[in-house]
């Protein structure tokens, strides 16, 4: 009876050396179904736990082989969905089923290269998910690249940002903000972490968070254009454009010359439902970022709108008079007066807009700018066009 164990024990061992055997050969002259068979055969069998350390380590390192060999070749890849991450589990199972195998030169040259030839294929397919907007899937690519590099050295940072980024674009916002806090262990302080973190607080509507992400990027980058803007945003959002003010100010400081920034405070000046409502100040706001872009066309669209605005308010006032008197007549033509001055200096932005962005609704606003500062023929041109 021992003398039968052992002999059927032997049987075993060599019909499992003979499938690793073919496996390799199969896998070398390109019959990877036969090829994938035989390895099967091998790493699966009843007496395969019973093999050798290093044995098992050479089996495993061929079925990694074979399964990263179909996942680059187009034909096979499609009936092997999972070649790709049954590849990384072999390469894996090699390493742990013999350490002292995995460090020989020459087999570490056959596993870690392709371990993070691995790597890179799933930031690639990351990419591919990512630029066709598949963010959840993406997210998982990344995510897999970024975990399979942390077996090396250097772990691949680069994966985690794209796997936040991912799934912060598929609005998936806890498991974002869970990788970006990880970037943070990591020692990762960009600008952009902060930002993207504060968008993640503000998409779960927590804007307590969002706040204090913003003030925590604004201590590491105090001078940061991005980081003032998204503080800024945060506040128009909240409806506290005089907390705004004082910050963008600040950004105008640095950055003199950007016409955004002119136009966001022509924006909170201009807009009459707060108290910090000053026609003037939005004027020169708005006039200064056409100043630095000429064709800003939210700057001539704004300010046409502030001028129909103000041509209004004093034409409504015009109308309360109800008297005849000689002095009330007066104010009257006065304030009608005042207001078509308004719609005519308002006038040119329109005509700017209009020809910047036509559109329907401004070809109706600038018509009837025509109609009534009497300007009969422009109106005609334009119904013409």
């Amino acid at each position: 009876m021992i003398l039968l164990a052992v002999l059927l024990t032997a049987n075993v061992m060599m019909a499992q050396k003979k499938d690793r055997t073919d496996a390799f050969m199969y896998n070398k002259n390109g019959y990877y179904d036969k090829a994938v068979t035989s390895i099967e055969k091998c790493v699966n069998h009843d007496g395969f736990l019973g093999m050798k350390p290093k044995d098992q380590a050479q089996a495993w390192l061929y079925r990694g082989t074979i399964y990263f060999n179909i996942h680059q070749n187009p034909e096979f890849s499609a009936k092997y969905p999972d070649a790709l991450e049954k590849a990384y589990q072999s390469l894996e199972n090699c390493v742990k089923a013999d350490p002292a195998f995995a460090k020989d030169p020459a087999n570490a040259q056959e596993i870690y290269p392709r371990i993070a030839a691995i790597a890179v294929n799933y930031f690639q397919e990351g990419v591919d998910n990512f630029n066709n907007q598949v963010f959840p899937t993406a997210a998982e690519k990344f995510r897999k690249s970024y975990e399979i590099s942390m077996n090396g050295a250097n772990p691949d940072t680069s994966s985690l940002v794209n796997a936040a980024l991912a799934y912060q674009k598929a609005d998936m916002f806890d498991e974002a903000l869970a990788n970006y806090e990880e970037l943070k262990a990591l020692g990762y302080n960009q600008v952009d972490l902060y930002k993207n973190m504060a968008a993640c607080y503000l998409g779960k509507e927590d804007e307590e968070h969002t706040l204090a992400m913003i003030n925590e990027g604004l201590e590491k980058y105090p001078g940061d254009a991005s980081m003032i803007i998204e503080k800024v945003n945060l506040y128009l959002k909240q409806g506290r454009g005089e907390d705004a003010i004082a910050d963008l100010d600040k950004l105008h400081e640095l950055d003199p010359n950007n016409a955004s920034i002119l136009f966001i405070l022509g924006t909170i000046f201009g807009d009459d439902s707060h108290e910090i409502f000053d026609a003037d100040k939005a004027i020169g706001y708005y006039t200064e970022a056409l100043r630095v872009n000429p064709e800003y066309y939210d700057a001539d669209y704004n300010l046409a709108a502030l001028y129909i605005n103000l041509s209004n308010k004093k034409k409504a006032e015009a109308n309360e008079i109800t008297g005849f008197s000689k002095k009330e007549i007066e104010r009257y033509n006065n304030l009608v007066k005042e207001a078509e001055d308004i719609m005519r200096t308002g006038l040119p932005y329109a005509e700017e807009a209009y020809r910047a962005q036509p559109s329907d609704d401004l070809k109706h606003v600038l018509k009837t700018m025509y109609v009534q500062l009497k300007m009969m023929d422009e109106a005609k041109a334009l119904d013409a066009e």
